[in-house]
């Protein structure tokens, strides 16, 4: 919830100087030449500053950006750059920190409208089932810590099992200290604490005085993803739509530091 209190509480000017102040850590700030406009560091911190401030456009927020700064390059140069970026920003979006216990779960990335699911061509995109029905594309599967950070994520086609995907997610278990995993039904499985179903025969670890507020935290966590405009629809590519997934997760493991 500090993510929404901050920008309302700042202004867009310092809300961008802290992104940049994180940015300079993981990417030059100076230009690498003389036609250059922009720095990789500022690059990031204005495309992290659209999912800060929840914009829904990414062009008109662009604009609004040129408006305060005329020496910025076109929206399509600069989401252009950005996507050469997309290796190193995956790499530091998920260092392996640490921690007890994480909440593992999953949520549909819709590439395009369920009636055009038949005649959609996009590479790599599977019919899927979520909570609010049929969708068509992938699914973004997480860790959650008990504060709300994403610790890592993976993205993978809507028709691939949640247990399946969460055991390679697992195959990082040992780099963050050997966390219990906390799930729902769905994680069924030896090595996942989960709730116990009516067949269960032996103890799956679930507390009921404190796990399923835990659970609570990772849809938290899906939904502020979500206001941030994580599922949006408008992607043509895998990359385009890993770079959207990298840049939300990075703006909100950032805001909730705060």
């Amino acid at each position: 919830m500090a993510r929404y209190r901050l920008h309302h509480r700042l202004g867009r000017r310092c809300v961008i100087r802290r992104l940049l102040r994180w940015a300079r850590k993981h990417f030059k700030h100076q230009k690498s030449c003389r036609h250059q406009k922009v720095t990789d560091a500022y690059l990031v911190a204005l495309l992290l500053s659209r999912y800060v401030f929840q914009h829904p456009y990414p062009s008109i927020w662009w604009n609004i950006l040129r408006e305060d700064r005329p020496q910025l390059p076109s929206y399509t140069q600069a989401f252009t750059r950005g996507q050469r970026l997309l290796g190193p920003l995956e790499a530091i979006v998920s260092p392996p920190v640490p921690c007890a216990e994480v909440v593992v779960d999953s949520m549909p990335l819709p590439v395009c409208r369920p009636k055009r699911g038949k005649r959609c061509a996009f590479p790599g995109a599977r019919w899927g089932f979520g909570t609010q029905g049929d969708f068509f594309g992938f699914k973004l599967h997480a860790w959650v810590s008990p504060r709300g950070q994403v610790m890592q994520y993976v993205i993978r086609p809507a028709n691939l099992q949640d247990t399946t995907v969460a055991y390679e997610l697992n195959s990082r278990w040992p780099a963050f200290g050997g966390p219990k995993v906390i799930g729902d039904k769905g994680y069924c499985a030896l090595g996942f604490t989960f709730p116990p179903k009516k067949n269960t025969r032996y103890d799956t670890g679930w507390r009921q005085d404190r796990h399923p507020k835990l659970r609570k935290r990772i849809e938290t966590v899906f939904s502020q993803l979500v206001e941030a405009q994580v599922r949006s629809v408008q992607t043509k590519t895998l990359t385009s739509l890993r770079f959207r997934v990298v840049l939300a997760v990075i703006a909100h493991n950032l805001m909730s530091s705060y």
